[in-house]
């Protein structure tokens, strides 16, 4: 017996043809389809014409790539499967013999049809030829490829025989056995060429067996071969057990289920056992069949043996409880004093004739299995493999006695490492079956194949396998065969960011949790001691302990543990100035806890039912478990095993917090058609909201002094339907005390999140009529305790000039501002910036303030100390500056629509208030010479300013010029030489560093643009030592950088308030559209705003229409004439603020305006053509 098998994809093609070599088929990829191009015609344009036949080829190495990795089980672990085979002898000498059989030459004009040409593409390969004599003939052009006819053979319901009865009669398959069963009788000859014609015809071959071909046995192998080749000679692309077609549905269930009542049948009457040539017969034909290089025919052949074997295994395990049955009859009549001699004599001959046949379909069932299982279960179809998985499951569980040997489990395990997610997942399917009624008995099995099923659990690339995978480990969890880390490593899949993982791992992370409560109990005393403690809870009484409690504190306990081990293998996110020059979101994601929660609600009814819950955490578990530890021993020790920590009360605040999430706040991430468990009705979530209201206040007095506890805390205020407090005064004084108690945690933080949930609470509030004036109170006393703290530190110092504040005084200022850049986004802040000051001499507006802060980001020397708090004070200046700017922007707005006169002092203010603003950000960024944060946050800031005021602009110039043309320096544009000197030089060293660490190569600057800079960020060098996951998040990074600053140079260019007029005028713009396809695509769609279709597209528009062509026929110079004509644009847009020149010349939006790019959108043609059908792999030529 061979010590090595064949690897699972060790296979020749399904056509047995030879594969070319690697080096050819590269060769055929590079040269399979080449174009003329265009004379004027850019390299980004030449790979975007070729990209779908690249990307198809693409697609084929990399799925090659993946067969390579997933071949088959390396030495290891084959050594380790020999061990498990015990007293196989014959088996694996079928299995060392070549897979499919070796192909035979075509004859006549069969062996260069072109269609054969395709077939290697059904293995990663493209059709052989030489490319190189094509190209040296000249320019190689598409052919004219005619359009596919895909042909199925279908089902055919008409005509007489076997076949026609399965698919057309309707009867039962018992029936229709019964029915041939009946011709076999008459004439054996014809009925069993009918059922192997049967067969051909399933596999959808027309050609028909004889007679005289059933009793030539000898010389079926060759008369196979001229059916192979007829068939190969039609154009039939698809067959039956794999159409899609109306008329194959249920196609296989019907051939199955004829083969299995056969086999059933002929049992019954003993022809099974008496005719041995029937079944030799239809073994042979369907095993040389099983064995074709034609796919039709080896699936097909594969199905009806593997239901022939799946019938026969049946019929063993009724002849084992025949047997079984008879062997106790007969000991029990023996062993009376007063035997029946003929009973014993009867039951003795049964049994005898029971053991005959059991022995007889033994040696087919080995035969069969042999031909047909042990060189299917490789095959490279993944469809065949699967149904050979599908049947050894059956097989495992219809006869475990036998199939539950270690010589038929190794292929469950071998094929645990499948290319083909779906025999892979068809595999986990078969065991979990397995596993659950005979888990203890495959203990060797499991030891060997536990690691790679936690593995594919928690890493396999397909969800679906995942899932399959996750619910097989639970099986094996269930039994005690798990490790713990392997229990460990699999709850951690509650935290995976995929929906479908976490919801499949649920139950796993259940049971874990319920028995760490049944460990408690027991600790504790057992249920009747709790039960003595506890006795009847009221359902109200949600401050009292309950018995939930218990619950509740050991999930609080798995999820600390599970998420501090996460904690330690990740890397916590960098805050500081990030955070305050938004190159970080300012919008935190779920966390890790909140995903979890939102998969254990509907599982775990300590979570839907919040209100335990919170009640768990309002009690005081330190000073309880303390005053009466002396009186109950029992109760003592109760209180001691539920009382939380630290760490877990925060995640059990986050708990609650989604848990009310999902209670309260219709659509969340779940179904939205399922009635969920814990989602209340109407009135229930109006109680349950007055209810929520009350408790926030109390925890936030509890645990209120953590800023990230409270900040979750303060996140349940999102959840509330005010209208409910809005309407009855005894529910407005419930909010009133909620307002108050977040006023006093936004006063009392300075931490980023409780100020960003506070603002969103009173934002919120806002939104209502009844509450907006309540809210509005709370908003005044915190504004007036802020702008004194800021008048406070401008009577300490001057704020303009840098470097006169020390660290702390620095921090708790950019405390101040933030604050200040927190309250002016939630409601209109003029009045209060542009309030002076009560001191004679310190009595400067706020917004005056905060634009001289801003001159504090001008770095005329370095102070490595320094630097971060001053910049940070800065961003938050410039963010208060930009929430003042945008709010005067409304209200002017607003007075010029309804014509009111804007008094000139006003309008001087704001002028000079802007050109501060302006210069001072000029300032700042110009005086750094690389790309930090402030950098690049003033940068934006700068074009946001100046493109706020666009909106005046067809107003100064419209019919009410003169009335508002004081507003005119509003619009002032930006400095051209401000562009060559700063923003250029910005916008180059942005794109180097996102190149770099993507490592992508941008394009070379053309002969009128200034060559590149070679200055670098002075923490260049540090990248060398960054892991995968720093690099990974570097690049993100990088690319949010460029591309925010990218957007925000937009906005400037279509305001035109820069890179508009002077001597750089559209400098700015070729700038950017230098490397548009060289970037990525978020990139590219950023770019695309300068380009004018786009902004028509997005305006509703329409396209730019091509000047008509001249009426008549015309010929195909003249219609080549037509497509490089120049655009003619309807001059429709001198007053749209964002109109903007055409394209140079040269770009891809150039050549596509000239028609020499593909455009998908606008289509000249008058008829619509039919759609090119795609490209299919061709069946038949595996």
């Amino acid at each position: 017996m061979p010590s090595t098998r064949v690897p699972l994809m060790e296979s020749s093609d399904n056509n047995a043809s030879p594969s070319p070599s690697a080096a050819e088929a590269t060769r055929r990829r590079t040269s399979g389809r080449v174009v003329r191009p265009p004379q004027k015609f850019s390299p980004e344009v030449t790979s975007s014409r070729n990209g779908k036949s690249t990307s198809k080829r693409k697609r084929v190495t990399e799925n090659d790539d993946e067969d390579a990795e997933n071949e088959a089980p390396d030495a290891d672990l084959s050594s380790e499967l020999s061990e498990l085979d015990d007293g196989d002898d014959d088996d694996d000498d079928d299995e060392s013999a070549v897979e499919e059989p070796t192909p035979r030459p075509k004859k006549g004009k069969s062996r260069t049809k072109k269609p054969a040409a395709k077939r290697a593409k059904v293995n990663g390969t493209a059709p052989t030829g030489d490319a190189t004599a094509s190209a040296s003939n000249g320019p190689v052009r598409l052919p004219n490829r005619p359009k596919k006819t895909v042909r199925v053979a279908i089902a055919r319901r008409d005509g007489d025989g076997v076949y026609a009865e399965i698919f057309g009669s309707g009867d039962s398959p018992d029936d229709v056995a019964a029915n041939w069963f009946q011709r076999y009788q008459a004439n054996d000859a014809q009925a069993l060429t009918d059922l192997v014609n049967c067969v051909l015809l399933a596999a959808g071959c027309d050609q028909n067996l004889t007679e005289d071909d059933i009793r030539d046995p000898e010389n079926s192998t060759n008369r196979l071969s001229e059916l192979e080749e007829a068939y190969e000679q039609t154009t039939i692309s698809d067959y039956p057990l794999i159409s899609k077609a109306k008329s194959s549905k249920n196609f296989r269930e019907q051939l199955v289920g004829f083969f299995e009542s056969l086999i059933s049948l002929l049992h019954q009457t003993d022809v099974l056992y008496t005719d041995e040539a029937l079944l030799d017969n239809v073994q042979r034909w369907v095993g040389i069949m099983s064995s074709s290089a034609l796919r039709p025919f080896r699936h097909t052949a594969t199905t009806v043996g593997l239901s022939l074997l799946t019938a026969m295994i049946a019929v063993t395990k009724q002849l084992d409880d025949r047997i079984t049955k008879s062997s106790q009859a007969l000991q029990a009549e023996s062993n009376r004093r007063s035997k029946n001699k003929n009973l014993v004599a009867n039951t003795q001959k049964a049994l005898d004739g029971a053991s005959q046949n059991r022995q007889f379909i033994d040696e087919k069932v080995k035969d069969l299995f042999n031909i047909v299982f042990v060189h299917r279960y490789r095959d490279i179809d993944d469809k065949i493999r699967s149904e050979c998985i599908e049947a050894l499951g059956t097989w495992i569980c219809t006869l475990p006695t036998v199939y539950m040997a270690p010589e038929y489990l190794r292929y469950l395990g071998w094929l645990l490492s499948d290319v083909a997610f779906t025999a892979r997942q068809e595999v986990l399917k078969q065991l979990g079956r397995v596993l659950k009624r005979d888990a203890e008995k495959l203990a060797h099995f499991i030891d060997r194949f536990r690691p790679r099923l936690v593995e594919m659990a928690t890493s396999d690339r397909e969800i679906s396998v995942r899932v399959a995978a996750i619910a097989v480990v639970d099986i094996l969890r269930s039994s005690g065969m798990l490790e713990p880390e392997e229990v460990d490593s699999t709850c951690k899949l509650l935290f995976d960011t995929e929906a479908r993982i976490r919801k499949a791992v649920v139950p796993f992370f259940a049971e874990l949790v319920q028995e760490f409560v049944d460990n408690k109990v027991d600790e504790i005393g057992g249920s009747e001691a709790l039960d003595d403690l506890f006795g009847e809870n009221d359902e109200d009484d949600y401050n009292s302990p309950r018995k939930e409690w218990i619950h509740i504190k050991s999930l609080a306990e798995n999820l600390a543990a599970y998420n501090s081990s996460l904690d330690q293998e990740q890397d916590e996110m960098r805050h500081g100035l990030d955070v305050a020059a938004d190159v970080v979101s300012a919008i935190i994601p779920e966390t890790r806890i909140a995903l979890a929660t939102q998969a254990l609600y509907e599982k775990m009814p300590e979570i839907s039912n919040w209100h335990i819950l919170a009640g768990y955490l309002l009690f005081d578990h330190t000073t309880s478990s303390k005053s009466k530890s002396k009186s109950n021993s029992t109760e003592a020790a109760t209180r001691a095993a539920v009382a939380p920590s630290s760490e877990e009360e925060a995640i059990l605040l986050e708990v609650l917090s989604t848990a009310v999430k999902e209670s309260l706040v219709p659509g969340g991430e779940h179904d939205k058609t399922k009635k969920r468990p814990g989602r209340l009705d109407l009135d229930a979530q109006e109680d349950a909201g007055v209810q929520l209201a009350a408790i926030i206040p109390q925890l936030l007095n509890k645990f209120g002094s953590d800023p990230h506890v409270a900040g979750i805390i303060l996140r349940l205020e999102h959840y509330l339907d005010l209208e409910v407090f809005q309407q009855l005064l005894q529910n407005a004084t419930t909010y009133d005390k909620l307002l108050d108690e977040i006023t006093r945690q936004f006063g009392r933080h300075v931490d980023e999140t409780v100020l960003n949930e506070a603002a969103m609470a009173f934002i919120h509030a806002r939104q209502y009529e009844e509450l907006e004036e309540l809210t509005d109170s709370k908003l005044t006393v915190l504004w007036d305790n802020t702008v004194n703290s800021l008048r406070n530190f401008e009577k300490t110092c001057e704020l303009s000039v840098r470097g006169n504040l020390g660290r702390a005084s620095l921090n708790e200022l950019a405390n101040v501002l933030k604050k200040i850049s927190k309250l002016a986004r939630i409601s209109d802040c003029v009045d209060v910036m542009e309030a002076p000051g009560t001191a004679s001499d310190f009595n400067d507006p706020v917004v005056k303030i905060l634009t001289g802060i801003v001159h504090r980001g001008f770095l005329a020397e370095s102070d490595d100390d320094l630097d971060d708090p001053e910049d940070e004070v800065v961003a938050f200046a410039i963010k208060g500056c930009q929430f003042y700017f945008m709010w005067k922007i409304r209200q002017l707005q607003v007075a010029i629509q309804n014509g009111e006169d804007l008094s000139d002092a006003e309008v001087d203010h704001l002028v000079i208030l802007r050109k501060d603003f302006v210069t001072n950000l000029i300032h700042t960024l110009s005086s750094r010479g690389f790309n930090d944060d402030l950098r690049l946050f003033a940068t934006g800031s700068l074009c946001d300013c100046c493109a706020l005021f666009v909106f005046l602009r067809p107003i100064v110039s419209g019919p009410q010029a003169n009335k508002y043309s004081k507003l005119r320096p509003l619009l002032e544009e930006l400095p051209s030489a401000l562009m060559t000197k700063e923003i250029i030089p910005i916008f180059d060293a942005a794109e180097r560093e996102y190149a770099k660490q993507a490592k992508k190569t941008l394009n070379e600057p053309a002969d009128d643009e200034d060559p590149l800079d070679d200055e670098l960020p002075p923490e260049e060098d540090e990248d060398e030592e960054l892991t995968e996951q720093e690099r990974v998040a570097a690049e993100l990074k990088a690319e949010k950088i460029l591309c925010e600053l990218t957007g925000k140079l937009i906005i400037g260019i279509l305001g035109k308030v820069i890179d508009h007029s002077g001597p750089h005028a559209g400098k700015l713009r070729k700038r950017l559209m230098r490397n548009k396809t060289k970037l990525g695509l978020t990139f590219r769609d950023v770019v695309a705003f300068l380009d004018d279709d786009h902004l028509r597209e997005m305006r509703g528009g329409g396209k730019k229409k091509i000047a008509s062509k001249g009426k008549g026929k015309e010929t195909a110079a003249s219609k080549k004439s037509h497509q490089s004509a120049e655009l003619v644009i309807d001059s429709d847009s001198e007053d749209d603020p964002f109109a903007e020149d055409p394209p140079e010349e040269g770009t891809v939006e150039d050549l596509r305006n000239r028609e020499l790019l593909d455009d998908p959108i606008e289509d000249d043609e008058d008829e619509e053509r039919p759609p090119e059908p795609m490209e299919e792999d061709n069946p038949l030529g595996d």
